[in-house]
């Protein structure tokens, strides 16, 4: 009789461990799941920052708004014939 107590108690106390540990699981995985989310989400805000970066930069490197920039921001023109100087 005692080892059949001994035995359920055993048992029982498998079962128990087993529903926490399947309980904490569940938690954990939900954990990861909100963080996978999470990541994804940033994932895509860095892949728009990165596309508006790249759009920004070959706008910038433009010809023609480097001409632009250099004509009206800095003041600059080309030389006059008579301007300009060879070197040898």
């Amino acid at each position: 009789m005692k080892i059949m107590m001994l035995i359920l108690a055993t048992l029982l106390g498998g079962v128990c461990f087993s529903g926490v540990q399947a309980a904490k699981s569940a938690h954990e995985q939900s954990d990861l799941v909100n963080e996978v989310q999470s990541l994804k989400k940033t994932r895509d805000q860095i892949n728009a920052e990165w596309t508006q970066l790249l759009l920004e930069q070959k706008m910038l490197a433009d010809d023609s708004v480097i001409d632009h920039a250099v004509r009206n921001g800095l003041d600059m023109h080309m030389p006059q014939a008579t301007q300009v100087v060879y070197l040898d």
